[in-house]
C-alpha cells in the first residue's frame, strides 16, 4: 500500500503548478490561511507541546536515505582471513581428532 501523503508527489505538484504560473516560490514561503488557524487551535488544546513550524516543501532539502545500499566493510573482514582465502595451518586427517 503507497502511503497517503508522500512528500516527494507534493514537491512534484507544486513544481509544475510553478511552473505553470499558477503560484509563485515567494507564496509558497507563507503559510496558508488554513494551516494559521489549525496552528493557533493547537497552541490553545496542547499548550505543552512544541509546536510545528511551516516550512516550504520546495525550499527543504530533500533527506538523505536512512540506509545505505550497499557498503564494502559489509563484505570484507576488518581482520582475519576471508573465506576466499586458505588457512594459514595445513590441516591434515592425522591433525584433526575426529
Amino acid at each position: 500500500m503507497k502511503p497517503v501523503y508522500d512528500l516527494t508527489e507534493t514537491r512534484v505538484l507544486l513544481k509544475r503548478m510553478v511552473a505553470s504560473g499558477y503560484v509563485t516560490l515567494e507564496q509558497l514561503d507563507q503559510p496558508p490561511l488554513g494551516w494559521a488557524e489549525n496552528a493557533k487551535r493547537f497552541r490553545l488544546q496542547y499548550p505543552k507541546y512544541p509546536q510545528p513550524e511551516y516550512v516550504n516543501p520546495l525550499r527543504t532539502p530533500d533527506p538523505d536515505p536512512a540506509v545505505q545500499l550497499s557498503d564494502p566493510r559489509d563484505f570484507t573482514p576488518t581482520e582475519g582471513t576471508t573465506p576466499a582465502e586458505p588457512l594459514d595451518l595445513p590441516l591434515t586427517p592425522e591433525e584433526l581428532d575426529w
